[in-house]
């Protein structure tokens, strides 16, 4: 068992003739020492491991009696210490107090320098933590932050939409678990645990097969017609987002992408592959480039482009609420209402494999792209026709 005193060492004393008081740790007969910051003036102000002969005395000895307690405790915290030499008990006993006393600030940023995630996420994670520390302070201790300091965060964020409050959750979730999984806190529980109840939003914006015609057929010219075939396009690739439209080979008529937003994520399946429909060919035709991108906004995916363009469109053709993303949410809609199967349209959408019961049924199976092939080819003859769903 370590035992464990305090000691000055007059070899040890600096220029000026000053002694720093250690505390000796005697351990499997070997003895090492941990420095403090108290600080003698000479060997005279110390006796039988006390500080004398000073104004301040009673003060220090305190001190350094607490500090021997922290010691103490962190060597009753560590699981097993008979197997250690003295330097690696030393070894472990910093250790395990530089993991105390760290904050959310800290923390966060640890955990982001090392997360493997995109600069986008990183980003949104940076503005989520932004707006939690505006009711959590960034000070607060890791250590202290309790279910009760979760659920008043909740009850105070009435400001922000439910989809907005989860991923501030999702956040502090993943932070509290970096913390558990690194030793700085011991939770039992996770302090985020059930602090909100968990809500999927659907985005009810998918348009029936009547209004993608609409669409399809609109005459109009410049930056209408180009929202128009960028819609369509997206529409009859399976949804596939713009960064992605622009990153996509199309000079082969068979396409095999990653999903840009989800590369990093897990999936059974990396690449969403399919063939190319023929109703998408004319329009690949029109935009595509050497290189066998395409060359809609000169080759550069811009965010805002995409939206002055969907709101032109949608002041001059009169459809309130369309967005860009109508054209996914579509295709995902009326493949399910054709009968296709949800793990075709998942494969087709590129989404990743989220842990529960999703998963299992992958265990099991697996969608090759003809079977994406076809599912696209049933989306594309029912909008070729005039039918609609009841």
């Amino acid at each position: 068992m370590p035992t464990l005193s305090l000691t000055i060492l007059p070899a040890k004393a600096l220029k000026d003739g000053r002694n720093k008081v250690r505390i000796a740790v005697a351990h499997n007969g070997q003895t090492r020492y941990i420095v403090t910051d108290v600080v003698i003036d000479s060997p005279r102000e110390w006796k039988n491991g006390q500080i004398v002969r000073r104004d301040d005395a009673a003060y220090l000895n305190t001190k350094l009696r607490k500090k021997l307690n922290e010691v103490q405790q962190s060597i009753d915290e560590l699981p097993y210490t008979e197997g250690l030499t003295c330097p690696e008990l030393i070894a472990s006993i910093t250790s395990l107090k530089a993991t105390k006393g760290r904050t959310l600030q800290s923390v966060f940023d640890e955990m982001l320098s090392v997360a493997s995630v995109k600069q986008s996420t990183q980003r949104q994670y940076a503005n989520c933590f932004t707006s939690i520390t505006r009711h959590i302070p960034p000070a607060t201790l890791v250590s202290s932050v309790t279910p009760y300091t979760i659920r008043r965060y909740v009850k105070a964020r009435k400001d922000l939409s439910h989809s907005t409050l989860q991923l501030h959750i999702v956040v502090l979730t993943r932070l509290m678990n970096y913390c558990q999984a690194n030793g700085y806190t011991d939770f039992r529980i996770n302090p985020t645990s059930k602090c909100i109840k968990q809500h999927v939003d659907v985005r009810q914006n998918w348009l029936t097969p009547d209004q993608v015609r609409f669409i399809r057929d609109y005459d109009g010219r410049g930056r209408c017609r180009k929202f128009r075939d960028m819609f369509m396009l997206s529409y009859y690739l399976g949804g596939m987002n713009p960064v992605d439209l622009l990153k996509v080979d199309f000079s082969a008529p068979h396409i095999k992408y990653i999903r840009t937003k989800t590369e990093n994520a897990v999936k059974i399946n990396p690449y969403v592959e399919f063939d190319v429909p023929d109703e998408a060919k004319p329009i690949i035709a029109e935009y595509i480039g050497h290189d066998g991108c395409l060359k809609l906004f000169g080759g550069k995916y811009a965010t805002g482009m995409v939206s002055t363009l969907t709101v032109t469109f949608r002041n001059k053709s009169g459809m309130s609420g369309l967005t860009f993303y109508s054209a996914r949410k579509s295709f995902a809609q009326h493949a399910f209402q054709l009968g296709i199967s949800e793990s075709v349209i998942d494969y087709i959408l590129g989404h990743s494999l989220n842990a529960g019961k999703k998963s299992t049924i992958y265990s099991y199976i697996q969608v090759t792209p003809a079977m994406a092939t076809e599912a696209i080819r049933k989306v594309c003859d029912f909008i070729h026709g005039n039918n609609n769903f009841d």
